[in-house]
């Protein structure tokens, strides 16, 4: 799958961000955006890898979709989600259509990572916000 990159990618505040194969194995860096952002993973292919930070000050106002493209390049695994108040959740997809994780209102320290077996995309995080982050199908 071409070279690991270990250089970051300041992601730019934009609407939509399509992400390269080129960038396998790189962190990227979210600012604190002006809109809601859509993230889109490359076609599925074996070890393919990118974590995404939030890099902003504290609570981000928008929020990140995260799409796989397709229903049957879906998410297997899940998020922790950390409230504000002292407490921890696990957010799971489906295992078997949500192609979408959603990121809502980051806080600083929310990081999201996505690996794929050639398939399906593995997805887990640590998500803080006041608001839990969903998985959808579109």
């Amino acid at each position: 799958m071409g070279t690991v990159t270990l250089n970051p990618v300041a992601i730019a505040d934009a609407a939509t961000y399509t992400v390269k194969v080129a960038d396998n194995g790189a962190t990227h860096y979210l600012p604190d955006l002006t809109a809601d952002i859509t993230i889109s993973l490359p076609t599925a292919a074996p070890g393919l890898y990118y974590k995404f930070v939030y890099g902003g000050v504290g609570v981000e106002a928008q929020d990140w979709a995260i799409d796989t493209g397709s229903t049957t390049n879906y998410y297997l695994g899940g998020v922790t989600h950390v409230d504000d108040a002292p407490a921890a959740n696990a957010i799971a997809s489906d295992g078997n259509s949500n192609r979408i994780v959603n990121v809502l209102t980051p806080e600083v320290s929310t990081w999201v990572e996505v690996h794929c077996d050639g398939t399906n995309w593995y997805v887990n995080g640590w998500i803080a916000s006041a608001n839990a982050p969903t998985f959808a199908d579109s």
